[in-house]
């Protein structure tokens, strides 16, 4: 297909040039192998020298798309218009989005359109790959054994360390977690089962779980949160929720807030319509709709004595499908209208207890 690049503006690019090639490359919304868009930084600054070292200006941006392996590692995807050459700053620019810490991708593209380059993050001297919109068909075997999702996935394994090893610092093969907080920040979704003024501020306890290494090498965390609605408990004990179950290719939990330790989980399960359940207001029933539920959750924190803390970031997706109509309309006089599907994001904080 001819492409008319002089007609074309950054948000073209996107469109018709690389969101086509992420999915070739085996990323997809709402799946292990996420785009992801629109996710803000929140650390003050960038840790890596620019042009100035350790004089960086605040870094309060997004990297156009970061293609997510959950729990194994990433891509960012960094888009110009045609008329944009790919200079030194463009890359410098990309570099520090994918080396931020709470990014930390293992390659970053930089593309015009015209010509699409891949770098290792931490190695800007030439690209893995520099091609041409053109000669995209005959490389794409190359990028997708480069940056494809099934490659940064095998990367990751490549790369696994040793069951049996301590988690960190002070810390042995495996630890309880002994209590904690979440503190929910700024969260949007619309949802009246959710109510979104109810969360902001929210401080919610961590009632247990474990720290500890799989067979695989990967540090892995189990962690039992309580549910501020007993809608959403209820429902999440049906799919098997009760528990998030994170995990990160780190060899080691860091100690280090500038290069902290991103752990991730990711959820996709369904509740089958007529499955017993507890509604509030209607009592124990079968539940009247189905109810699906995928969930993207992300923990960017570092070890300060017993305490793991950081930040946290949520994307969910939640449908509840053939509900019954006269359940719809009790629910709907109690709670107003509920949209079959909804999407919910949302950040804040958390700390961790782990036990000795």
């Amino acid at each position: 297909m001819a492409i008319e690049f002089e007609s074309m503006n950054e948000t073209d690019v996107r469109e018709v040039i690389v969101r086509p090639l992420l999915h070739r490359l085996g990323y997809a919304y709402g799946t292990e192998s996420a785009i992801r868009t629109e996710v803000n930084l929140k650390y003050d600054y960038a840790f890596l020298g620019r042009k100035k070292p350790g004089k960086d200006a605040e870094l309060r941006g997004r990297a156009d798309y970061i293609c997510d392996v959950a729990s194994h590692g990433r891509l960012t995807v960094e888009v110009k218009s045609p008329s944009e050459p790919i200079t030194t700053e463009a890359i410098q620019q990309a570099h520090t989005y994918a080396a931020h810490p709470e990014i930390a991708a293992d390659f970053f593209m930089v593309t015009n359109g015209r010509v699409t380059e891949v770098y290792k993050t931490g190695r800007l001297k030439e690209p893995l790959i520099s091609v041409s919109y053109e000669g995209l068909e005959d490389r794409i075997l190359e990028l997708k054994n480069l940056i494809g999702a099934e490659a940064i996935r095998t990367y990751s394994a490549a790369n696994a360390y040793v069951a049996g090893k301590p988690l960190g610092e002070g810390l042995g093969p495996e630890v309880s977690i002994i209590g904690g907080t979440v503190n929910y920040d700024e969260h949007s979704g619309g949802h009246p089962l959710l109510m979104d003024s109810g969360i902001d501020g929210l401080k919610l306890p961590i009632t247990g779980g474990r720290v500890f290494r799989s067979a695989d090498g990967l540090l892995n965390a189990s962690v039992s949160v309580a549910q501020a609605f007993p809608l959403m408990r209820e429902l999440h004990q049906l799919i098997g929720h009760d528990e998030y179950a994170f995990r990160s290719t780190d060899e080691y939990f860091s100690a280090d807030p500038e290069k902290p330790t991103i752990l991730q989980n990711f959820i996709d399960e369904i509740a089958p319509k007529g499955t017993p359940m507890t509604i509030p207001g209607l009592g124990r029933m079968q539940m009247p709709f189905r109810y699906e539920f995928k969930a993207f959750t992300e923990a960017i924190g570092y070890v300060d004595g017993r305490i793991f803390k950081g930040l946290m970031r949520l994307e969910y997706d939640m449908g509840m499908y053939d509900m019954d109509p006269m359940v719809a309309q009790a629910l709907a006089m109690k709670f107003g209208d509920i949209p079959q599907r909804t999407s919910f994001i949302g950040t804040g904080t958390f700390e961790v207890r782990l036990s000795r």
